[in-house]
């Protein structure tokens, strides 16, 4: 069961979505967003930085972007339980393994 971050209602009710899913494998240690099925962003665990293909803070609300920072250390604990193998505090966001 994915980690789900805790966003506003009205945000959710809007079609946002923001979570640290399960056995990522050999992935850069990441948060996926989520607007509705159109559009998605992968955010660095590490570097807070969007992953290919990209993105800017510009298209994401700022109530997500403050909610990411507000509960990082949350998702980088989530991630680190279910990916001991990949760490946040692992390799440089080099590239996507």
């Amino acid at each position: 069961m994915p980690y789900n971050l805790p966003i506003p209602q009205n945000l959710l009710a809007a079609g946002w979505r923001a979570k640290v899913f399960d056995a990522e494998g050999p992935e850069v240690p990441h948060v996926t967003i989520r607007y509705k099925t159109e559009r998605g962003w992968r955010v660095s665990l590490r570097s807070r930085e969007f992953l290919p293909p990209g993105g800017t803070w510009t298209e994401i609300p700022e109530e997500i972007k403050a909610a990411i920072e507000a509960h990082l250390e949350e998702m980088r604990a989530y991630w680190d339980a279910r990916n001991p193998h990949n760490p946040v505090e692992g390799e440089d966001d080099v590239q996507d393994r």
